[in-house]
């Protein structure tokens, strides 16, 4: 079997390439290859789906810019005969809040966004007061409310890309990569756990969480590793104004969903790997010794909350400075590619990143938004590009 271009791992931000590939129409033949099709240990449908501009670097708020637009417009672009690609896009914003200790670096993010040409407000206790009342201000010295962010149904969005992809010609192969064969200067073949094996032109490793296995096979190695994060679904007996997704500087947040609340906080604690062997009961226990009071410091009224359910999932987390990387990574392969270590942001990134990446594929170089600082060779220089305050 032969494809010009293979895509190891079909998830969001594999199943978007595979779209800006197809749309282009310059692409050749596309194959994704995903183990697990209906996604069940998958990231993106454990995700909150939140996307926003309240960010440090300029490339990152320049890719969830594009994103927003994407997937505003995202059912009309994306829907199939067999999939509506509605993805709920609900625009109700972002507020950060940040303690006295966290000032200088959420200032100078707000002014870098609004450099960027992002509306966002930066508020005053008694201006987060009087817009977000239910919004405790004991612990808080400034916040920032940027209304115009929001979120989307995160397994809707992976759905409607891999429709879309397949209506377009990309093939969708049901397998699992065990290894990867390599010439002096390239990748010529995938080996299949079916016992198949398919050769190609380029390959994009974009397997998310399980990226680290992928580049172990040519011998190379990337700072990305599956982090635990657990997310809760709660209901609040107190009636409470309509709120933005809010996330403060312990890293805990949470977002309206339907009759209740969604949101969580990574578990920094946990050491990265992945968790299937983990007590389920952890993730109620979690909230209910960890998460509950954070988010109460926050919404007192959220002391009374009643938890519904709880699940667990994985960032694929950059544990050199937590932002994404794009481009070749293993020594002397020209045509083979990553883009992974989102560290929480694939989702909302996935759209941008992917445009890139098929641009990179297809052009040799970015076209529309320079991603060349979030390339693998900040990591073999050992200069961070990290995101600063409220991550």
């Amino acid at each position: 079997m032969k494809s010009d271009i293979i895509i190891i791992g079909g998830g969001i931000v594999g199943s978007a390439v595979a779209y800006f590939l197809g749309i282009g129409g310059r692409a050749g033949t596309v194959t994704v290859i995903e183990p697990d099709p209906t996604y069940t240990r998958a990231s993106t449908p454990a995700g909150a789906g939140g996307v926003r501009r309240v960010m440090c670097r300029p490339e990152n708020i320049r890719m969830s810019q594009f994103s927003l637009d994407f997937y505003a417009n995202f059912q009309g672009a994306m829907a199939t005969e067999d999939n509506p690609a509605d993805i709920q896009f609900c625009r109700q914003g972002y507020l950060f809040l940040t303690s006295a200790s966290g000032v200088s670096d959420l200032t100078r993010n707000f002014e870098t966004q609004r450099q960027e040409g992002v509306p966002v407000d930066l508020l005053d206790v008694s201006a987060l007061h009087a817009r977000f009342p239910s919004v405790g201000t004991d612990n808080v010295a400034v916040a920032c409310h940027s209304p115009e962010d929001g979120w989307i149904d995160p397994h809707a969005a992976l759905i409607g890309f891999r429709k879309k992809a397949e209506s377009l010609g990309v093939r969708y192969l049901h397998d699992r990569v065990v290894g990867l064969e390599t010439s002096t200067t390239a990748v010529t073949q995938a080996v299949l756990q079916s016992g198949n094996q398919v050769a190609g032109e380029i390959f994009l490793n974009t397997a998310g969480a399980w990226v680290g296995e992928i580049a172990a096979m040519t011998g190379a190695t990337l700072p990305v590793k599956p982090m635990c994060r657990v997310q809760h679904f709660w209901h609040c007996a107190h009636e409470i104004e309509p709120m933005p997704l809010v996330k403060d500087d312990s890293g805990v947040f949470f977002r309206p969903e339907g009759d209740g609340f969604v949101g969580g906080r990574p578990s920094w604690e946990i050491e990265p790997g992945f968790i299937w062997d983990i007590d389920r009961g952890y993730f109620a226990n979690y909230f209910e010794d960890t998460v509950w009071q954070l988010i109460a410091n926050i919404v007192p009224k959220f002391e009374t909350v009643r938890l519904n359910r709880s699940w667990g999932g994985h960032y694929a987390q950059n544990l050199f400075d937590g932002n994404m990387i794009i481009g070749p990574y293993s020594n002397g392969l020209e045509n083979l590619f990553t883009a992974c270590g989102f560290s929480g942001h694939g989702i909302m990134h996935a759209p941008a990143v992917a445009r890139a990446l098929a641009e990179l594929v297809l052009d040799g170089d970015f076209q529309t938004l320079d991603l060349s600082r979030m390339g693998f060779q900040r990591v073999l220089d050992g200069a961070p590009y990290a995101e600063a305050g409220i991550r």
